[in-house]
């Protein structure tokens, strides 16, 4: 082992990092590489901060090292320790050779540097590994929000004491991660192989469970969705020698009867009248720069990248050192950061080199972000430290390092100034407008034009005006089912209700995906029978277990941690107690928990099953899904007959719409097929 006898030992969290760190510290040429057991080691001979003697030993973890782990069989179990991770998840098996370097390495060194990435999970990992293979009496914290040789060096130049709440913390998250998982997922499977008589791999978790409930409760209501009918009057009028088609600012029809009415009314009428019209001058304030939360959802709108794809992809910005640390809530740059100075290097950038000498020129070097109001005590909102690609990017990350600088350009620029003008028209009794947008002043659309609304002219028009009606008529409309569940949409969720964090809840759902939990179908997610039935039987047993409330209860618990508010071993005990609590009611209940599962998913035994599907029989031979469906429709068909609809017809075009759910739509086939028009009728009583 080509190593010191002596050293000071800085650990990074991966590779990359650890190589970047290494040339950073070190004084030019003096720093080498070697490896052991093909693990990079990095040797600094000479370093570059004077307050660090060498020499010096950069060396890697590979994420975690450790994962918590017990031979205890059965739930509830509350009894775990700290092992070497590629025990407890043998997929893991890649990092024992990081494992097995640093256990080697350690008992050299003379002082210890915790210089994984500086969050709870960072914090946790350099503290694991210096508790149980060096001395944490013996420890420093390095903090730094990029990986630029100069906020490394300047880190190291002021090491601080080991942030041992911050790992606590880490620690504690992953405890309660870990009883809530293995207990619960322990009682589901359980529960599982004795109604089913096979084994499923099945999981629960304290930020998991709600979400997956959540996405359930939009799931079941998309499939049993039945678009009601709207009329609305489509009105074009005439001005000077061109057509425009009102917007109608009233309630639509829901009677056929009255529609009709309108059309004649408007048409016998001729003119439309101008009640009044509104013209104001809007000034739109430049966006914050990014934090996480913020560049998943841009990124998912403009390039299509789901949130877990987003965050690894900028951790590869990160870890190149083009951006800052990418796993933040903060919308806000540090005061002391040097932007002049990183616009102008972007300035070499070709991508954006044109944007970045035009921000310059206009605010003449003088550089004053438009902060939000999120903050994040650990690291500023996302930058580009001004460094340049030194090799062509990926396609992705060539979009999202575009997307960030330009975000980023954006916020020191401008307002954008734009114009509305809104003429209220009146139409036999029915309001419609007409509206039009000017933009005066592009200010920081320039920048980032995503956002940038469509410029429409109308014509001047003032209150009192006549317009000629062309045409009138009645278009059917329906009215639209919940949004889809998305991944996105998932992680947005879980930021509003504040539970997981921003590292954490990307892979919170795709642990849902990967369960098979939920699916993704003609390109659009779904959720499948299993998730559906998981959630369920949580909901319906377990429900304070499962809850938000619990959740977001011991976030704020964690974070008190940090602030030294509380310990560890208080909240565990708590979290002992309740899970204790419901545990004990879950297997109480085994028989019913069993019987619950048994109604969401399709069986191949001889017990009496829906006439449509292979699910229990609920209700009037339906199962609990079909029979609801039903009953809905038995409810609907009543606004649709007054749409003008007969039964066959709302059948018919139950079946043509994309837009019915799917379980509406399979016990329309049945009704169709059969002709039983009585089951609309049983269902409903």
């Amino acid at each position: 082992m080509d190593l010191p006898q002596r050293f000071t030992l800085v650990i990074a969290e991966k590779p990359r990092a650890a190589e970047k760190i290494a040339h950073a510290i070190a004084a030019r040429g003096f720093c080498r590489r070697i490896r052991i057991s093909g693990v990079p080691i990095w040797i600094v001979c000479k370093s570059s901060v004077s307050s660090l003697s060498p020499p010096v030993v950069v060396a890697s973890a590979a994420g975690h090292l450790f994962s918590l782990y017990t031979d205890e069989r059965g739930y509830p179990v509350f009894s775990c320790r700290w092992v070497p991770r590629y025990i407890a998840e043998p997929s893991a098996r890649h990092t024992r050779r990081f494992l097995s370097v640093l256990k080697r390495i350690c008992p050299r060194a003379l002082l210890y540097v915790n210089a994984c990435d500086y969050d709870i999970e960072g914090s946790l990992i350099g503290y694991l590994i210096i508790k149980f293979l060096g001395d944490e009496r013996r420890a420093k914290r390095a903090k730094f929000s990029s990986l630029t040789a100069t906020e490394i060096r300047s880190s190291f130049a002021k090491l601080e004491p080991l942030d041992r709440e911050m790992a606590e913390a880490g620690e504690c998250r992953h405890i309660l991660d870990w009883l809530w998982g293995i207990n619960v997922s322990r009682a589901l499977m359980d529960v599982f192989r004795s109604s089913f008589r096979k084994r499923q791999v099945l999981s629960a978790g304290r930020v998991q469970s709600p979400t997956l409930i959540h996405a359930v409760e939009i799931d079941l209501e998309r499939k049993l969705f039945i678009p009601i009918p709207k009329l609305y009057p489509y009105v074009r009028v005439r001005i000077g020698t061109s057509l425009y088609t009102l917007e109608l600012d009233d309630e639509p029809f829901s009677s056929k009867r009255e529609a009709i009415e309108f059309a004649k009314k408007a048409r016998e009428q001729g003119y439309a009248h101008v009640i009044n019209v509104d013209s104001k001058v809007e000034r739109i304030s430049p966006p914050p720069p990014f934090n996480l939360p913020d560049l998943q959802a841009e990124a998912s709108r403009l390039l299509k990248l789901s949130p877990y794809t987003t965050q690894k992809i900028a951790e590869d910005l990160y870890l190149d050192a083009l951006i800052s640390y990418p796993r933040t809530n903060s919308q806000r740059l540090p005061p002391t950061l040097d932007n002049k100075s990183i616009v102008a290097k972007l300035s070499r950038y070709s991508p954006i080199s044109s944007l970045a000498r035009k921000l310059l020129a206009e605010t003449r070097g003088v550089l004053k972000p438009h902060n939000g109001p999120k903050t994040d005590p650990a690291h500023p909102a996302i930058y580009p430290t001004g460094e340049i690609p030194t090799k062509p990017l990926p396609r992705n990350h060539s979009r999202l390092f575009e997307l960030i600088i330009r975000r980023y350009l954006a916020t020191f620029s401008s307002d954008a100034i734009i114009k509305l003008v809104t003429a209220r028209i009146e139409v036999a009794g029915k309001r419609f407008k007409l509206s039009g947008v000017r933009i005066v002043r592009k200010g920081w659309y320039e920048y980032y034009p995503y956002h940038c609304p469509q410029e429409k002219i109308i014509p001047a028009l003032k209150p009192g005006d006549k317009l000629s009606i062309a045409t009138v008529s009645i278009r059917v409309r329906y009215t639209k089912p919940p949004h889809r569940i998305t991944r996105l949409g998932l992680v947005k969720w879980m930021e509003e209700q504040d539970i997981g964090t921003e590292s954490t809840r990307a892979e919170i759902v795709e642990t849902l995906y990967r369960r098979g939990y939920i699916v993704s179908r003609r390109g659009c997610a779904e959720v499948t029978d299993l998730g559906i039935a998981v959630a369920m039987v949580l909901k319906k047993f377990v429900p304070d277990l499962t809850s938000v409330e619990l959740t977001r209860r011991f976030e704020r618990m964690l974070r008190a941690i940090q602030s030294r508010q509380t310990r560890c071993s208080k909240i565990v005990e708590e979290a002992k107690n309740i899970l204790t609590r419901y545990l004990a009611q879950f297997l109480k209940n085994g028989d019913s928990v069993a019987r619950e599962f048994r109604m969401y998913l399709e069986l191949n035994d001889n017990e009496p099953t829906c006439s449509i599907c292979k699910r229990l029989v609920y209700r009037d031979s339906l199962c609990i899904f079909h029979y609801e469906a039903s009953r809905r429709l038995n409810e609907a068909y009543k606004l649709w007959f007054e749409a003008g609809f007969s039964f066959d017809q709302y059948i018919q075009k139950l079946l043509k719409l994309s837009s019915t759910g799917r379980f509406v739509k399979e016990v329309a086939v049945y009704i169709a097929r059969k002709g039983k028009r009585s089951l609309l009728s049983d269902a409903g009583r």
